[in-house]
């Protein structure tokens, strides 16, 4: 007998939080209304980013801060190098009652499409 096994487009990280693989996510980023956000550095950023995505340094605590002014019944997409900074600013979100939040299955990282430099 042959075992077919089907990969799921969405995992969980150890935090409970939604992880798209790259191709799931960059399909997301096409849907009408989605808020793309980079929680990694400037520095990062410059260095290549996805198009059309906002940039608030998790490190820095730009995320934290503009976390209360952001429309918690919009969908999010998030992104940092690795997925550990998305993670926690994922987690932020949910705990603040934000309902769609999406995060990028091993970051930039794993990314296969398009970077803005």
């Amino acid at each position: 007998p042959v075992l077919l096994l089907l990969a799921s487009c969405a995992v969980t990280s150890t935090a409970g939080n939604k992880m798209l693989r790259s191709n799931a996510f960059e399909k997301q980023m096409l849907q009408p209304g989605i808020v793309l956000l980079d929680v990694r550095t400037p520095e990062e950023y410059a260095a290549g980013h996805l198009p059309n995505a906002v940039l608030y340094d998790f490190n820095a605590g730009a995320f934290q801060q503009v976390l209360p002014t952001l429309d918690s019944n919009k969908t999010y997409l998030l992104y940092c190098r690795s997925a550990k900074r998305s993670d926690k600013a994922a987690s932020l979100m949910k705990a603040a009652g934000f309902k769609q939040v999406l995060q990028l299955k091993n970051g930039i990282q794993g990314w296969k499409g398009e970077v803005i430099q």
